[in-house]
């Protein structure tokens, strides 16, 4: 599974703007497609929809692949799936109503 690395991603944001002279009024000035909001969260590292941030990659100038980490994913082959454990079926508690 694929994730964004959003510290990483917020510590890059940050020095761009930081190099660019930018405030997020600034920043939003010059890039109308953004907000302060999307700015700020950005920036805090939280997280944004793909949408956006790719849109603050591209306004920025952030290659949005270097912050994307591929974690290993567990691979399932159908020997590993036949050998879990199945729990035994049991009786309810509750009678069941006849509705």
């Amino acid at each position: 599974m694929a994730e964004i690395e959003r510290k990483l991603f917020a510590a890059a944001l940050t020095a761009r703007l930081r190099e660019l002279g930018y405030s997020y009024g600034k920043a939003v000035e010059m890039w109308p497609a953004l907000n302060r909001a999307m700015l700020s969260r950005a920036c805090n590292g939280m997280e944004l929809s793909a949408g956006n941030y790719l849109l603050v990659c591209e306004m920025a100038g952030l290659d949005p692949y270097r912050f994307l980490k591929r974690e290993k994913q567990t691979r399932y082959t159908l020997k590993s799936i036949l050998n879990q454990t199945v729990t035994a079926g049991v009786s309810r508690e509750a009678r069941e109503t006849g509705r």
